[in-house]
């Protein structure tokens, strides 16, 4: 018979033996449920059952997974109260006992309804569409083709109400927002995993993570300017202001750009604009003074969005009221070039380049993989700028030249009826197509997806015409964060009240091996690090592996020496990169010499062994640590039971 090592495997959050979610009783807001459970020995599939009742009299879904997570799509119903339960397979199709069962409730919907038109369905790509709403009221939505409801941030009524506005959705699918006076990252569960500082009093336009894991966004700071001359210069002056265009007496309202560290919330850089940019460039228009009036300080740049190139180490600005697009060198804060209108015009300036472009009051500026900037004008001087006969919306898809000239590489006129004069965003797809939000005068607030040749597929238009959105994007699935990692040979568990003691054989020729399986439509890096202390029969090792959507891939240790005596300890940590809250902690026992309790040695175990240990507890005998079962330091009656159980099984 040949040796093996048993691993003696005690999970952290990777939980053996139980139902970890939906939890019994949880409330969702989504009808694209994820269910985890725990891993079962021996067990090649799972068996999965929901129903309508607790008595499983009405099934409306049974079918088998072999990871331990799973996500429905297809058979949840908002404002329901559902039930499921999980047992193993094993390799001769037999079943085994069922884990446990648990109880869930899916909220009434929240959003509103969509009108959708397909134009042409086999052009669009797959995937779902997020949008963050200001109005009728603030929440976050998921929907998909079709319009229907698939997720949201919580109904009012509800005591899991996140309270936020969606304003960033990275690549690898973070959320980002404003809730209160915090930029935060959050998730799918609701879950809150990061708040900048509290008090930050952040600017509600752009939180982001930078590839150095810090975060990123806005703060509004003030300094004081002149008034600028116009019909409104009586009402300024009525409050005792001089407003002669020249003295500097009025809080002029600019963003600071912030970086804070990841662990500690520390600013660590910042950028402030009033210290780069000329403030004797800006709007002297009537919404903009008139709006001053009313609020109190002037809005004199409106930075609306930021685009940090890791490749260029810059940051590009969309500066809304100075019509112009600003690039900045990371981290010296160099300006680097201005895009906008020429000294012609009221915010113009003879240092701007590209001015032919002519857009104004543009957001969500975003720079593509070749280079390329994209861009949402909304075109609120169009109608002075460029002539249109009424203001025009565009996307914008430009190149920078080596000579500072531009070129449009691509551009979508909206029609009248969807101008944007307030918010809007653009997405470049990976089929080539676009999304784009934008506001639609005040009653056509709609979501577009249009082809490269500029073929309109298909529209969703808000119900409500109230409705304002802020920006929305397409994502190719909802819980980006889920992954399951299965352990290769995991063969028996043992339960002491709420712990338990989990084994997998290994042999002396193999590796200790796990399977990473990517339950997410995102393409994820996953860290992985195994740690074992003594660093006596594993080399502690540090890696990262990429998974496709949906796909799987194995991690294996192999021990450093091929002869291993006494036990040592091992903990693997497994996480997606950017999604490090869905960390996945497995620690280990290791124990060596054939089969475990095997005291005399005979390749058996039977109750000689269990007399050996009896004889050790009662001192008759020489303690042998190989005894030790549970590896606490001790040999007792715990051991004993250990003893006994591997022996009946």
């Amino acid at each position: 018979m040949k040796n093996l090592f048993i691993f003696i495997i005690s999970m952290g959050s990777i939980l053996f033996s139980e139902i970890i979610m939906p939890e019994d009783g949880q409330q969702l807001s989504s009808i694209y449920v994820l269910f985890e459970w725990g891993q079962e020995p021996d067990a090649i599939e799972y068996n999965i059952q929901i129903s309508d009742d607790d008595l499983f009299n009405n099934i409306l879904l049974d079918f088998n997974e072999s990871n331990t997570i799973y996500i429905e799509q297809n058979v949840l119903s908002w404002d329901n109260t559902f039930y499921w339960r999980v047992r193993p397979i094993y390799i001769d199709n037999s079943y085994g006992d069922w884990i446990d069962e648990s109880m869930f409730i899916i909220h009434p919907p929240a959003l509103q309804h969509f009108d959708v038109t397909i134009y042409d369905d086999d052009l669009i790509q797959d995937g779902l569409i997020i949008f963050g709403q200001f109005a009728p009221n603030l929440l976050v939505g998921v929907i998909d083709k079709l319009g229907n409801e698939i997720w949201n941030s919580g109904h009012p009524d509800t005591d899991h109400e996140l309270g936020t506005l969606l304003n960033y959705v990275s690549k690898p699918g973070q959320l980002f927002g404003k809730k209160g006076q915090q930029g935060i990252k959050f998730n799918y569960h609701q879950d809150i995993v990061w708040s900048s500082p509290l008090n930050t009093g952040i600017d509600l336009h752009e939180v982001q993570q930078l590839p150095n894991g810090n975060y990123m966004s806005f703060i509004p700071v003030f300094e004081l300017g002149p008034i600028a001359e116009g019909w409104w210069t009586s009402f300024f002056e009525s409050l005792g202001y001089e407003a002669d265009g020249e003295t500097i007496e009025y809080p002029w309202l600019g963003q600071r750009i912030v970086e804070w560290d990841q662990y500690t919330g520390e600013e660590v850089w910042s950028w402030d604009a009033f210290d780069y940019l000329d403030m004797s460039e800006y709007d002297t228009g009537a919404e903009l003074w008139w709006n001053a009036y009313v609020a109190g300080r002037f809005d004199w740049l409106h930075s609306n969005s930021y685009h940090f190139d890791e490749t260029e180490s810059a940051i590009y600005i969309s500066v809304r009221h100075l019509n112009r697009i600003t690039k900045i060198s990371y981290p010296s804060g160099e300006l680097l070039f201005n895009i906008g209108l020429s000294e012609e015009h009221e915010t113009g300036s003879a240092d701007n380049i590209c001015n032919d472009l002519l857009f104004s009051w543009q957001h969500h500026v975003t720079v593509l993989e070749d280079g390329d900037i994209l861009f949402f004008d909304n075109g609120n001087l169009s109608d002075i700028l460029m002539g249109d006969d009424y203001r025009t919306s565009r996307v914008r898809r430009i190149r920078v030249n080596d000579d500072y000239t531009c070129e449009t590489i691509w551009q979508y006129d909206l029609p009248e009826n969807l101008y944007g004069h307030g918010t809007g965003s653009v997405q470049l797809l990976d089929n080539g197509n676009y999304s784009i939000y934008t506001q639609g005068g005040y009653d056509d607030c709609s979501i577009l997806e249009v082809t490269s040749d500029k073929e309109l597929i298909w529209q969703a238009e808000a119900s409500d015409s109230t409705s304002s959105f802020y920006r929305a994007y397409k994502i190719p699935s909802i819980y980006p964060d889920a992954f399951s990692v299965i352990a290769d040979e995991y063969t028996f568990t043992e339960d002491f009240g709420q712990d338990s003691i989990n084994y997998i054989k290994f042999s002396t020729n193999s590796s200790l091996s796990f399977d990473i399986t990517n339950e997410s439509g995102y393409t994820n890096i996953y860290h992985y690090r195994l740690e074992n202390p003594p660093n006596d029969w594993f080399e502690s090792t540090v890696g990262e592996i990429r998974i496709h959507p949906y796909e799987t891939e194995n991690i294996s240790f192999v021990p450093i020496q091929e002869h291993i005596d006494g036990a040592t300890n091992i903990i693997l940590t497994v996480y997606p990169k950017f999604h490090e809250y869905s960390s996945k902690i497995l620690p280990f026992v290791i124990i060596k010499d054939g089969l475990l309790g095997d005291l005399n040695d005979d390749q058996i175990l039977n109750i000689e062994d269990i007399i050996l240990m009896v004889n050790m507890i009662l001192d008759l005998i020489d303690d042998n640590m190989d005894a030790d079962m549970n590896e606490d330091g001790g040999i007792n009656i715990l051991d004993i039971a250990i003893l006994i159980n591997l022996i009946l099984n």
